[in-house]
């Protein structure tokens, strides 16, 4: 499951527009985008359903977003 964390977002993501998003915040690979949070992305202007669309892509991938509540994600330290 590591090997997932150090691919190029376009690799999970198809989506043009939640892929020029992602690279106007400056989110290059998969371990970069699981270290944001659901509030943490729509605080830097992605919307609530390219957040949805973000999360499910990377949960048919068997990883997440960070929690609205941990400063870690646990899932991508294991």
């Amino acid at each position: 499951m590591k090997e997932i964390l150090f691919k190029n977002v376009s690799e999970v993501i198809r989506d043009k527009s939640i892929l020029s998003t992602l690279d106007e915040i400056g989110v290059s690979n998969i371990g970069e985008l699981c270290n944001y949070s659901r509030m943490e992305l729509n605080e830097k202007g992605v919307t609530n359903s390219a957040v949805n669309d973000i999360r499910i892509a990377l949960q048919l991938n068997g990883i997440d977003l960070k929690p609205n509540h941990a400063r870690k994600n646990s899932l991508i330290l294991k």
